[in-house]
């Protein structure tokens, strides 16, 4: 009787476990976890602010004719009319005679009005006539005859012209059969926002390159009124400068019988030098804005690839956070269609 017993015993306990393990294999997941699903489904690739390129800092550069040479020029304009040399004439040939040879002063007489034409036109100064320049310029008692020049700066260097992707997250999960039918779903979830999350990461990306190119097509406009800028103010100068230099010539000319052979030849060699030495201000001022005009355009080009870079760091940045956001949301999911611990 008592072995009958627990043979019943041993039996029932058998049927026990297995009914339990039936029961516990029936309760296995069909699909992933709801809740998870929305979660996954929330997340989106940040929306990044663009950062527009850094501005390119410049200056433009600066024209100041001398006084001391339009001085000179009224004071002729005034011999002309008086038919009195003044002292500030006979000063300043008195300078023009210190610092300058006899030779030098006769170079100045090789100027013809073709020498003159070609330096008008923004052409450079023959060697003689420059050498007898650049001396007036070292000269504190005759470059006070020359105008001042300030060259334009890019990026705070003087422009003076010479004349003579992300990684994508790993998308696998360690122990996940692909073909049961609950992580089938926990892929396709996957895939699904995944999608999003690579849709948004290029719209974000073409918004960058539009801004690109936005920023690059405003550079060649730029440069050329830049050039367009500079011409003009150069011509300007030059149209006023000859004027002047016409006029002092003539009362130069009306008066050389008064001032006499050697005064007339110091001053006309100090009135022509200025007018050479404005010349070839000017021309080298219009040649270092145009460079600048190059620079700020290369300037711009840079910063704008630079802002385009930074802008893409940031998007891929931001996708590539989402997308491990969004893998390790995948890991849950795969999770939640087992049952820890049996019935598998």
């Amino acid at each position: 009787m008592r072995k009958r017993s627990i043979t019943l015993l041993t039996y029932g306990l058998a049927l026990m476990f297995l009914m339990y393990n039936c029961k516990k294999k029936d309760t296995d997941p069909l699909k992933p976890d709801e809740g998870l699903v929305d979660e996954i489904n929330q997340i989106e690739v940040e929306t990044v602010t663009l950062t527009p390129p850094a501005p390119v800092v410049a200056t433009e550069g600066k024209f100041e004719a001398s006084a001391e040479a339009a001085a000179v020029s009224n004071a002729l304009e005034e011999l002309s009319t008086s038919g009195v040399v003044p002292e500030s004439l006979k000063a300043a040939g008195a300078g023009v005679s210190a610092s300058l040879t006899p030779e030098e002063i006769a170079t100045m007489s090789t100027i013809t009005p073709d020498v003159l034409a070609g330096v008008e036109g923004g052409g450079a100064l023959p060697a003689n006539l420059k050498a007898v320049l650049d001396k007036v310029a070292a000269d504190p008692s005759l470059s006070v005859y020359l105008p001042k020049v300030t060259y334009p700066t890019v990026a705070g260097v003087e422009i003076k012209a010479q004349r003579t992707a992300g990684v994508e997250a790993v998308e696998g999960v360690e122990g996940v059969l692909v073909n049961d039918a609950c992580l089938a779903e926990a892929e396709a979830a996957f895939q699904v926002v995944k999608t999003k999350l690579d849709a948004s990461r290029d719209t974000q990306l073409s918004a960058v390159a539009t801004q690109y190119a936005a920023d690059i097509a405003l550079l060649a406009p730029a440069e050329a009124a830049c050039n367009t800028t500079a011409t003009t103010n150069a011509t300007a100068l030059r149209t006023a400068a000859k004027a002047v230099h016409t006029e002092a010539s003539a009362s130069l000319e009306a008066g050389k019988a008064v001032l006499g052979d050697q005064l007339y030849t110091l001053l006309k060699a100090l009135t022509d030098i200025s007018y050479v030495g404005y010349l070839s201000s000017v021309n080298t001022l219009e040649a270092s804005e145009k460079l600048a005009c190059t620079a700020k355009t290369t300037a711009g080009t840079t910063n704008a690839q630079a802002a385009r870079d930074a802008n893409t760091t940031a998007v891929q940045a931001a996708y590539s956070a989402a997308l491990a956001e969004a893998t390790v949301k995948k890991g849950e999911l795969a999770e939640s269609c087992h049952n820890q611990g049996g019935g598998q």
